[in-house]
């Protein structure tokens, strides 16, 4: 079987996404999947690797021996496009997709050697930030496919579910001391989506351990692609990245971090800090939703950094 080649990707089917309404309903069929992968492409299974949320990611061999990757993936709205974001990422900087099966979520992957996630390197966050933006430039800088889903319209009903949301929520809303910023950071969407870039190609999920180390240099892996402005994909790496939220001076120590990012992917740092503020605000109601107060509280802490940054 030719496995060196790379092929035309398509959307991940939707069907799937109905047929598993949670993701334990998927879990308890993924090995069967799995297994059906393996013998349909001819694969000999290797180690899991540790640290997915929502697949199943093993080390394969192809029948000439070649180490590969198979991904079987939980079916999921954010997904649909994900072979698709890999396919029109510059050479180079994604693992190239040698086969896809629509119908189980399923891709065969070329490997990421050594494949070590930047959260994991050690380096100071200053030069992890400059090598995230870079990449980030550069991946934006590709054409985005026909069809892919549009930013503004994927955050206007995140939005509009929160706002439905809000009602249920008020007490602890009021009681974290975000209410009004929740709502002023739901309020500032429409402007924030009419006023800047909407055509560059986004990971969608550019968080640092979505971006490895490879022999031949940066990678990523992971993509929710959407099209749209390139400064809402900064936010996880300013945040996640050196711990700047735990500090003695959270506000500049994210500005500082902000500002870094931004510079290295040539964003507008003020947009970027919008983006995170709207970003976060929606996490604090997602958590209260799931019931994950503690999650919801530090998002609240957040959501108070974030609001400094932008009026300050």
């Amino acid at each position: 079987m030719p496995t060196l080649a790379a092929m035309h990707c398509v959307p991940f089917e939707l069907g799937p996404t109905e047929a598993y309404p949670s993701l334990e309903h998927w879990l308890a069929d993924a090995p069967g999947t799995v297994a059906t992968m393996l013998h349909r492409w001819d694969l000999t299974a290797g180690e899991a690797y540790v640290g997915g949320m929502s697949g199943s990611v093993l080390r394969v061999t192809d029948s000439a021996g070649t180490p590969l990757v198979l991904k079987v993936t939980y079916p999921h709205v954010e997904g649909v496009w994900e072979a698709v974001g890999l396919q029109m990422f510059p050479s180079g900087l994604a693992p190239t997709v040698l086969r896809q099966d629509p119908w189980t979520w399923s891709m065969l992957l070329t490997e990421v050697d050594p494949g070590i996630p930047l959260a994991s390197e050690e380096m100071s966050p200053t030069e992890a930030l400059q090598i995230a933006g870079r990449l980030h430039h550069e991946l934006t800088a590709s054409a985005a496919p026909t069809g892919l889903p549009r930013l503004t319209d994927a955050m206007a009903e995140y939005a509009a579910t929160a706002r439905d949301n809000l009602p249920q929520h008020s007490s602890a809303l009021h009681f974290l001391g975000v209410d009004a910023l929740v709502e002023q950071a739901l309020d500032a969407l429409p402007e924030l989506s009419a006023s800047g870039p909407t055509g560059s190609l986004l990971h969608g999920d550019f968080n640092p351990g979505n971006i490895l180390r490879s022999s031949s240099g940066w990678v990523v892996i992971d993509p929710k692609p959407l099209v749209g402005d390139p400064a809402f994909d900064l936010w996880p790496l300013v945040t996640q990245i050196g711990a700047p939220l735990t500090t003695t001076d959270p506000v500049s120590k994210v500005r500082d971090q902000l500002i870094t990012a931004a510079r290295a992917a040539e964003c507008d740092w003020h947009r970027t800090a919008r983006w995170a503020e709207l970003r976060t605000a929606l996490n604090v109601v997602w958590h209260l939703t799931s019931k994950e107060t503690d999650l919801a509280a530090a998002e609240a802490f957040a959501l108070t950094v974030w609001s400094q940054i932008v009026r300050g």
